[in-house]
């Protein structure tokens, strides 16, 4: 709470301390801005703790106003939260298809792999084959 307004006020029937010296305030917080109140003007360690709203209404607007715009502060940033979660959700689906899409491509492939690894090894056996045939061959004409 600020001095902005110090207006002293002595002798007043309804703002009275026991010292007599009372000096009215503006309330800078956010649930009661620019709101009048009174206190006792000597510092808190001789005071009487005599402390009063200006006006004495307990439903001030001010506080109603400003816990409506906090309510209304909380649903927005949720609603925000709402759609970033809701892109973070489609985001999320969208990389998820994409795996998939991946997963398959890396089981084609793996299955491709295998499949070229059994013909070079039947090429290999081949190739073995030709050249004892070869050999062989080539020994029987020699001999």
């Amino acid at each position: 709470m600020s001095e902005s307004s110090c207006d002293s006020i002595s002798n007043s029937m309804m703002m009275t301390c026991f010292c007599g010296e009372v000096t009215r305030f503006t309330s800078r917080t956010s649930l009661n801005p620019g709101r009048k109140f009174y206190r006792c003007s000597k510092p808190k360690i001789e005071n009487y703790g005599f402390w009063r709203w200006k006006d004495s209404s307990p439903g001030n607007s001010f506080i109603e106003v400003n816990l409506l715009k906090s309510k209304l502060e909380c649903c927005v940033e949720m609603e925000n939260l709402r759609e970033s979660l809701n892109a973070v959700k489609i985001e999320r689906d969208k990389f998820l298809k994409k795996m998939e899409n991946l997963e398959s491509l890396n089981y084609f492939e793996v299955n491709k792999s295998r499949n070229l690894e059994a013909k070079v090894s039947k090429l290999k056996m081949l190739c073995i084959l030709s050249f004892t045939v070869f050999v062989v061959f080539v020994v029987a004409i020699f001999k």
